[in-house]
């Protein structure tokens, strides 16, 4: 009988101080110690396991995405300006070719060869 009344009187204790230690609060540090001792990361959603992989990913691929975007946009450039450098070539080379000609081809320039044949058609009417 007496050993009821110890075993009962040591659980009304025991339920006293879990009583008496639930209202006070633990420290941080003894708070971080027993997480890391029970294996158990108290940490908020940001510092999970995925988050800091998924973020270094996102990361890496924005920064790709932006160089393929610029060099994309330097080619464009790049063809635009060589293609400009070959238009002003052409245009060159036909103003020379076409001065050259008119000098050597008609000493007298156009208006001879269309003036004479559309007289004598007007002639003829």
């Amino acid at each position: 009988m007496r050993k009821q009344t110890i075993e009962q009187q040591v659980s009304a204790e025991l339920t006293d101080y879990f009583e008496q230690a639930r209202s006070v609060k633990c420290p941080p540090s003894m708070k971080q110690n027993l997480y890391a001792q029970l294996g158990i990361d108290h940490k908020s959603w940001w510092h999970s396991n995925w988050f800091k992989p998924a973020l270094a990913f996102s990361f890496v691929a924005v920064f790709a995405l932006g160089l393929v975007w610029q060099n994309n946009q330097h080619l464009q450039q790049e063809q635009l300006a060589a293609a400009e450098r070959d238009m002003q070539i052409a245009m060159h080379y036909m103003q020379k070719i076409s001065a050259k000609t008119l000098e050597d081809a008609n000493t007298h320039g156009i208006k001879p060869a269309i003036i004479v044949p559309v007289s004598k058609s007007m002639a003829q009417i």
